[in-house]
């Protein structure tokens, strides 16, 4: 099983940001989205699994995201607003 990453309420619940029984990154919910994956990072290299130069991965190999690579408003086909 992969390591999952949720978003919860600021508690003690998040002061062990590991959750090694249910392999589960819990970060913040109010924590910003930019600073997701530096925390996510952070943890992963702590649990001693390199990770590459840009985003982050599991120990298998598969990126571990905060959030989606592509907005959701630039997966439309059409546009529907100009700029």
């Amino acid at each position: 099983m992969c390591i999952r990453v949720q978003y919860a309420p600021l508690t003690a619940a998040c002061s062990q940001p590991y959750d090694a029984r249910h392999q589960v990154i819990t970060l913040p919910e109010d924590l910003p989205r930019r600073a997701a994956i530096r925390v996510i990072r952070a943890v992963l290299s702590e649990l001693a699994i390199t990770q590459p130069d840009f985003g982050a991965v599991c120990w298998c190999g598969a990126p571990v995201g905060a959030l989606p690579r592509i907005p959701h408003q630039a997966r439309r086909e059409q546009v529907s607003h100009g700029a």
